[in-house]
């Protein structure tokens, strides 16, 4: 290696390097290539079969190929083809006679028929309770009620609300304007907001006096703007839309106006804070991680996982189970309607993905049921555990649970629930006889430099896990070599980042590969840990700010913001990682797909603390 580089000579080379990052393109064929090396390494009879419909351009065969997890006894063969059947499973494919996005509308309007039915049993239940459903579902529904109504209490606090608000990292529903992301945009954008809550949305852009200024435009020191409904862009609801999921089917989600996400994003702050008072921590999913783990080793624990629990999430029943006030306040500022193709519909759900709340909402009501059932069992509710709609409950529990969630309209995923056998899957974990058989999936057809990047680095990172992260499965070479191969030299050279770096950032590898490029040194003057170049994300900037007052009322929402503002402005590592602007994900987890709405910069000195390997292959 030539630590020698005069920084002249250096600057050269990362220009050389930059031009080259943006000029690559991946080579057709690439994905199928790896696809192929790969069945054949694993070598299996289902591996191989997946190579043969490959071979022969049966991709919607390959995609809907499973296994059984209860058809193997060892997980070494399990893991194969399991790792096999979901290689390409949610890789954006075209498949001839497959249309995702229509799959994705039918299911969705599926998922509003049976909220209609749900609502319809709800309010027969509340009629005639005693005729609708069985002693333990009456009793398990009574339980939950009263178990919300100790956590939450019976109305939010205003003030809490307040200050909880906030604006999220994506796009907003807006009548005259599309795509827009950025801080500046919801600041000096007429805000977006349904009739229903515009009385609301005017107070809480009035609560900070610079949002009102920007987007009144008004410049008179230490005036305090009113803004009336008027100021406002009144739209009826949110606006449906679907983003890839599987290669078969799509998933829908909702944009939301921006008012109504603002206010909904800190009704959902106050439910996290609340269910983490008892130990239901949604910033943190290792808790269900262990328990599938465990329920895996001795079969004490059920995994369960539900069909379109968020579209699935019926008014009538929120209604029935939270308390008046909360109810009310979770109600005024979510979209009753939605628009769908080119028509409105008045929703059957209560909400959707995309709710600023939806995720803490439908945890709350899966925790309160699954401790309903114990209570009626006279189960321990110790070994409970929700995150979203991944459930994990005593064994003994899962049948009465799965009546309960049946009667409340939701639909066991009978392909991701398992209450016997050797095999447990919770939050992106999945164990067999409690060894780890997670496979890899392919999220993007390669096209650009971060997708080959993240591809390289996906099999590396399974081959290291396959081998308990001591070394990496020489059966994954071939694959991880093909594509290596396709990367210009001087960028797999140079752009060597460790194992605890992003996906999309450089090719991971160990500390002695990271010999040969020109960049990565140990620091100086007592840092620990090395430096090295890394291709990161940046935001794509909308329109300069329209006026200084967006600016300024941008400026400050972002000092508001703590201890996540200083990592965005003065680049502070976080637990190895540097966190970008709202309008990004982290780069540690996020998949190209989630990047699309950015572009990249060939970054140098970017720290890395100590340097973490992958293991040799073997």
């Amino acid at each position: 290696m030539n630590r020698g580089l005069s920084r002249k000579a250096k600057t050269s080379l990362l220009g050389s390097l930059s031009a080259t990052l943006r000029d690559y393109r991946a080579r057709e064929g690439l994905l199928q290539s790896v696809a192929t090396d790969l069945y054949e390494s694993l070598n299996t009879p289902v591996s191989l079969s997946c190579e043969i419909l490959l071979r022969y351009g049966e991709l919607e065969q390959l995609v809907r190929k499973r296994v059984e997890p209860h058809d193997y006894r060892f997980s070494e063969d399990f893991r194969n083809d399991y790792q096999a059947v979901s290689f390409l499973k949610k890789a954006p494919l075209e498949i001839e006679g497959v249309n995702p996005e229509e799959a994705a509308k039918e299911k969705f309007l599926e998922a509003e028929e049976a909220c209609r039915q749900t609502n319809t049993r709800i309010r027969h239940f509340l009629a005639a309770p005693l005729k609708e459903a069985s002693g333990p579902v009456r009793r398990v529904l009574s339980h939950a009620q009263a178990k919300i109504q100790e956590l939450i209490g019976s109305g939010p606090d205003c003030r809490e609300w307040l200050y909880a608000c906030r604006f999220g990292p994506g796009a907003f529903n807006h009548p005259r304007a599309r795509g827009l992301t950025s801080l500046y945009d919801k600041l000096q954008v007429r805000p977006s907001v349904s009739p229903d809550m515009a009385d609301l949305g005017a107070l809480l852009v009035m609560s900070q006096p610079q949002w009102a200024r920007s987007i009144t435009d008004c410049e008179i020191e230490g005036f305090w703007p009113l803004i009336r409904r008027e100021d406002l862009d009144l739209i009826p609801g949110n606006r449906v839309a679907f983003v890839p999921k599987t290669a078969v089917i799509h998933r829908a989600i909702a944009v939301e106006p921006l008012l109504n996400l603002y206010a909904q994003l800190g009704l959902g702050t106050l439910l996290r804070r609340r269910l983490k008072r008892v130990g239901v921590d949604l910033d943190d999913q290792s808790a269900n991680q262990r328990a599938a783990l465990e329920g895996s080793q001795d079969g004490s624990l059920a995994t369960i996982d539900l069909s379109s629990a968020s579209d699935t999430l019926s008014r009538a029943l929120v209604a029935l189970l939270l308390p008046e006030r909360w109810h009310f306040a979770l109600d005024l500022v979510r979209s009753k309607v939605g628009k769908f193709e080119d028509r409105w519909i008045r929703y059957e759900k209560f909400s959707s993905m995309g709710n600023g709340y939806t995720f803490e909402l439908e945890t709350l009501i899966f925790w309160s049921l699954c401790l309903g059932v114990c209570s009626e069992l006279e189960i321990s509710p110790e070994k409970v555990l929700v995150y979203g709609d991944d459930i994990i409950v005593p064994v003994a529990a899962y049948d009465l649970l799965e009546e309960t969630l049946s009667f409340s309209g939701f639909t066991l995923n009978r392909a991701k629930s398992f209450k016997e056998g050797p095999f447990r899957e919770s939050c992106g974990k999945d164990y067999f006889g409690g060894f780890d058989v997670r496979p890899f999936f392919v999220t993007e057809v390669p096209k650009d430099i971060q997708d080959v990047f993240g591809l390289a680095n996906g099999i590396r990172s399974l081959a290291a896990r396959r081998n308990h992260d001591g070394s990496c499965d020489w059966r994954l070479r071939k694959p991880w070599d093909t594509v290596v191969r396709t990367i210009p030299r001087t960028i797999a050279q140079n752009l060597r980042v460790p194992a605890h770096a992003g996906d999309t950032v450089g090719l991971k590898c160990n500390w002695d590969e990271a010999q040969v490029s020109n960049f990565v040194i140990s620091n100086k003057d007592g840092w620990e840990g090395v430096s090295g170049l890394r291709y990161q994300p940046v935001p794509l900037e909308g329109p300069p700010a329209s006026n200084f007052l967006g600016g300024v009322a941008s400026l400050l929402y972002r000092l508001s913001d703590g201890g996540r503002m200083a990592e965005q402005l003065f680049d502070v590592p976080r637990e190895g990682w540097v966190r970008w602007v709202d309008a990004l994900p982290d780069s540690v987890s996020a998949s190209p797909r989630q990047l699309r709405g950015c572009s990249y910069v060939l970054r140098n000195g970017a720290f890395y603390g100590p340097w973490t390997n992958l293991g040799e292959w073997s």
